[in-house]
């Protein structure tokens, strides 16, 4: 009988075998991540999914590294408010960094633009130095947050107190005037804006402007948060006899128009 011998393929036959076999790396992870026992429009539909998620996260990312900032920026003002000045000018170089990289991280946020116009109203008044192009400034800063946010009364009333610290008492001034009315008849930053307008071109004012600085008056003093601000523009500026007879019978100014 005939016994037929086969030769056992060598250790480095094998090995190339093997290796004709093995994946590349880059064939492997072009299977995770485009497999091909999946449909090519389930395949499209997931990664559009991932897609977006990378993109809420970082503009989530993006969201919380702005509000940081303008916490600092709320933390600032609150600050200064508190002492009736701006704490140091390293204060201020520091605030308006902070809400500039705000601006870029969350840019036509109309709160943010609001902050930084305050920054500039405090930088222009600080220490009695009065710097008008930072009042401009502010201003163009107050109209931009008006226009991504026309409905909110503040903004009008911003602007109507930018115009009032410039001097300018012309239509621009009356129509911020009208819109804080309009929007937001019972908010104090209005009633203080109608008085701070009005009170000083009194004899000059029209019928109608003489009613809308009454109705204002009355609520302004009517609202705990404006009354003494309120009363203490008609002192300022001595108009008890133009205003008492309109306020007759009005408790809240009683001890004003005695």
């Amino acid at each position: 009988m005939n016994t037929q011998t086969f030769a056992e393929p060598s250790s480095s036959g094998r090995r190339r075998r093997r290796s004709r076999r093995r994946a590349s790396p880059a064939a492997k992870f072009l299977s995770y991540i485009w497999p091909s026992d999946v449909s090519a429009a389930r395949k499209l539909g997931v990664w559009v999914s991932v897609a977006a998620l990378v993109w809420l996260s970082a503009h989530a990312a993006a969201l919380g590294l702005a509000h940081l900032q303008v916490l600092r920026v709320e933390n600032q003002l609150a600050y200064w408010y508190k002492r009736g000045e701006v704490a140091s000018s390293a204060s201020m170089v520091s605030a308006l960094k902070a809400i500039e990289q705000a601006n870029r991280l969350h840019p036509d946020n109309p709160y943010q633009l609001t902050l930084q116009a305050r920054l500039l109203e405090w930088r222009a008044y600080n220490g009695g130095n009065i710097v008008p192009q930072d009042y401009r400034d502010a201003l163009r800063l107050h109209q931009r947050a008006a226009a991504l946010r026309p409905l909110w009364p503040d903004s009008w009333a911003d602007m109507a107190q930018l115009k009032i610290r410039l001097g300018e008492f012309d239509g621009d001034l009356d129509h911020y005037l009208t819109r804080a009315d309009q929007l937001g008849p019972y908010t104090p930053a209005v009633h203080l804006a109608i008085a701070q307008a009005n009170l000083p071109r009194l004899p000059t004012l029209s019928g109608g402007q003489q009613e809308l600085l009454k109705t204002h008056l009355i609520r302004g003093v009517q609202d705990h948060r404006t009354k003494n601000q309120v009363i203490g523009l008609v002192e300022q500026y001595n108009r008890q006899p133009q205003v008492c007879p309109w306020l007759e019978g009005e408790k809240h100014f009683q001890k004003l128009c005695k």
